[in-house]
């Protein structure tokens, strides 16, 4: 198991290097494949937590801020060992799933080994219901953990940052850290698209950020990107397509509800974490746009 772990962490720091230029890249490698190797050998070998504190340490220490490109807080680096619904990053900590997949597997497979060890007849559907049973149990068990963590984190960022993680959870904005980054359906981002929106969900500066505004001169921040009306926009009004009647739409797209069917879409970009808004939650903000477009129109 030793020998496996140090393959693994050697993988780790390749994946690590890799992720400098192309995080997106290397964040599907460790989310999709590589974290799936080890899930799967701990399934079948007990009490191996330990031997995984090494992996776990290249994981915090090389992974995590290659990246995003910078430094990572050890409060950062707890959350993004959350699930992506919970404002994590889906890169569990493997000394923790150590426990849970063996304990899962055991528990699963109870009426093989009892029919294998000719204490009972194999039963198929008692195999199936225990199998079941055990993986909804584990999943609720870890469900239960992963909430109880998020709650321990959060009070340990400043209450913008916990505006923001919040905004991740309930506005559930983390579909797509889980897209392979095909480029056929233009899913593949640049390294620095990838990392501004990393950047934009934890609210951290971006990389690359220049130190002042070029609009009116003050340090430049991410809020202050957004905030600021005399510098370069951050979002551009798109290409105005006008419909019947003279309704102004920015996008047509065909086949959204019907088959070779147009629809027509009218977007509106909403800063939720702009000063005037603080008093709000995001939902109540995108309502109130919502509605504002449907005034328009």
């Amino acid at each position: 198991m030793k020998q496996k772990v140090e393959y693994w962490t050697e993988c780790v720091t390749k994946v690590s290097k890799a992720a400098v230029r192309a995080p997106q890249a290397a964040f599907s490698t460790m989310t999709k494949s590589l974290q799936c190797e080890w899930e799967f050998v701990q399934r079948v070998v007990p009490d191996c937590a330990e031997t995984f504190i090494p992996l776990q340490h290249a994981i915090s220490d090389q992974f995590f801020p290659s990246l995003l490109g910078g430094v990572v807080t050890v409060e950062e680096k707890r959350l993004f060992q959350l699930p992506t619904y919970l404002a994590g990053l889906g890169i569990y900590d493997p000394t923790e799933t150590a426990v849970h997949a063996y304990k899962t597997s055991r528990q699963g497979t109870a009426t093989v080994s009892e029919a294998i060890k000719g204490v009972t007849a194999f039963q198929h559907e008692q195999h199936l219901e225990s199998l079941t049973t055990a993986r909804k149990m584990s999943t609720k068990a870890k469900e239960d953990d992963f909430i109880l963590k998020f709650e321990s984190i959060i009070p340990s960022f400043s209450p913008d940052r916990q505006r923001a993680l919040r905004r991740s959870l309930n506005g559930k904005t983390s579909t797509w850290l889980n897209v392979l980054p095909l480029q056929n359906y233009h899913f593949d981002l640049s390294p620095l698209q990838f990392r501004d929106g990393l950047a934009i969900r934890y609210l951290r500066d971006p990389t690359c950020l220049p130190p002042k505004c070029d609009g009116c001169g003050t340090a430049l921040t991410l809020q202050h990107a957004f905030d600021c009306k005399k510098g370069e926009p951050v979002v551009r009004e798109a290409d105005v397509k006008k419909a019947d009647g003279g309704l102004r739409l920015d996008l047509g797209i065909r086949g959204v509800w019907q088959p070779q069917v147009e629809a027509l879409f009218d977007v509106k970009v909403v800063d939720t974490d702009a000063p005037s808004h603080r008093t709000r939650s995001p939902e109540a903000i995108l309502e109130s746009g919502a509605k504002e477009k449907k005034r328009v129109l």
